[in-house]
């Protein structure tokens, strides 16, 4: 058992340092810490300087949109308005805040890796769910394009507990292995702990995947534009510092000699012996003559930097399309003034977008929950019906939402559904809505049946108040008993 086990381990391990460098730097990118723009070798720190002001991180954009309009809010069958019951996991887990981090891992370097087992703490009852990175974490596919869980996965902490070995986790469909990387193959494995889920409990969360089974982020085709963006900002803050203002020049000046201020004789320099001269200031305060017909005054005129700032905004315009956002999205762009309906259609692109993205991370969030309830005892790992929920995140005001759900409503759409519409609300508010819209028609109902009860009431009380003063029903005296009774 030991040996297949290590040999899994060392060739996952390959994988991940295969991978390191490329995914570190697509990190870094994603961070703000860039590659810095040329630079002269005998740069001063001026110079240096600038070029740490130069960095100018728009390619975070490209995680940050999508990642705000993506948040899971429910797990429910279609036609249901309630959440499965694996929904308890996800609120134990704190996935309410959490989904985030494997959604930006997942956007910024192309996968992440969520793992599902047994709790052994309380009782082998309730899933343990672990997020993992891709410079970390790898998995291995027999088909990793259609496969939905992996035939094995490995986890190398980044903080090793012992500088002198490599310890690391790998799952497979039996067990959790500890597997200490540089030790010999009989004694690498150090704990093996079953957890029964009869798959590799380890799911695939991925903005993109080719047939091939690669994957791709949202930052590392960014990367070159990014660089040539730092690049055109340290030139227009170069051009800024030493460019931007106006230098007036003076030739044929005759110097003026400092004047010993006692003596009044010319101050000599010390070692040349020579006339020690003053420097013309040249401020604004400052005003230049000369007896010298040759003198020659004038003024260098300032470097333009329109130029500069059509490029640095084309290239950041290069890297809204690439990224699939918005312009308006960014400060500075062109689209000024706009109706709501406008930039509904500047976000069409990017809606499309994020669709494509919900459908990838919700099919892995639905296998996370499909391996909740195994790890708790309540199903299998075969498909079913329930889907992921995603909230509501359009750019509408929250007077276009109402109208909207009330047309729905209108139209027979129940308020559970027109309810999720509506940007803002959440599950627990559309529970709470739909729960005293129940209790306002129960009401209602019950006076509509109590009117209707006091209006009989008050019918039958009418019909025996006739009655009584005409057991014939006829309200009035019969002409021939009158006549014989007097």
């Amino acid at each position: 058992m030991s040996l297949p086990v290590v040999k899994r381990a060392r060739h996952a391990k390959s994988l991940i340092d295969r991978d390191y460098d490329r995914l570190n730097l697509v990190d870094r990118y994603a961070r703000g810490a860039h590659r810095a723009p040329w630079m002269p070798a005998k740069a001063n720190s001026e110079f240096k300087d600038l070029v740490k002001r130069s960095i100018v991180n728009v390619s975070s954009l490209a995680v940050e949109a999508p990642l705000n309009a993506l948040r899971v809010q429910g797990f429910r069958k279609p036609g249901s308005g309630e959440n499965a019951n694996e929904w308890a996991f996800w609120q134990k887990a704190r996935l309410d805040e959490r989904q985030n981090a494997v959604h930006r891992a997942a956007l910024t370097s192309g996968a992440a890796y969520v793992v599902v087992t047994p709790d052994p703490r309380k009782g082998r009852r309730e899933p343990a769910i672990r997020a993992y990175d891709s410079i970390s974490t790898v998995a291995v596919y027999a088909d990793p394009a259609w496969d939905e869980f992996p035939v094995y996965a490995l986890h190398v902490p980044e903080q090793q507990p012992d500088e002198d070995r490599t310890v690391g986790f790998l799952w497979d469909d039996v067990a959790k292995y500890t597997v200490d990387l540089d030790a010999e193959p009989d004694s690498a494995v150090l704990t093996v702990e079953p957890h029964g889920m009869g798959v590799c409990p380890v799911v695939r969360f991925s903005p993109a995947v080719d047939l091939r089974g690669r994957t791709r982020g949202l930052v590392e085709p960014l990367i070159t534009s990014q660089d040539r963006l730092n690049q055109q900002t340290l030139s227009l803050l170069l051009n800024e510092h030493w460019g931007a203002h106006a230098i007036r020049f003076a030739t044929g000046l005759a110097p003026s000699e400092r004047l010993d201020p006692e003596t009044g004789d010319p101050v000599r320099d010390p070692e040349t012996g020579e006339p020690v001269y003053d420097v013309p200031s040249l401020d604004p305060s400052t005003l230049l003559m000369a007896p010298n017909s040759d003198a020659r005054f004038g003024q260098l005129p300032a470097m333009p930097t329109g130029d500069l700032l059509a490029s640095r905004r084309q290239t950041v315009e290069e890297i809204m399309g690439l990224a699939d956002v918005p312009p308006h999205y960014l400060a500075g762009s062109n689209l000024v003034n706009l109706s709501a309906d406008a930039l509904a259609a500047a976000e069409t692109s990017f809606k499309r977008f994020l669709s494509t993205l919900q459908d990838s991370l919700g099919e892995s969030w639905e296998s996370v929950f499909r391996l909740c309830a195994v790890a708790a005892g309540r199903g299998g790992t075969e498909q079913d019906e329930s889907q992921v929920e995603w909230a509501e995140k359009a750019t509408r005001s929250l007077a276009q939402a109402a109208d909207a759900m009330v047309k729905l409503m209108q139209q027979g759409v129940p308020l559970s559904v027109a309810l999720r519409k509506v940007p803002g609300f959440s599950q627990a508010d559309i529970d709470e809505a739909v729960k005293a819209a129940e209790e306002a028609a129960r009401k209602a109902e019950q006076a509509e049946a109590e009117a209707l009860k006091q209006q009989k009431e008050a019918a039958n009380r009418g019909v025996d108040s006739e009655n009584r003063r005409d057991p014939a029903g006829s309200g009035r005296v019969p002409a021939r008993a009158g006549s014989a009774g007097r």
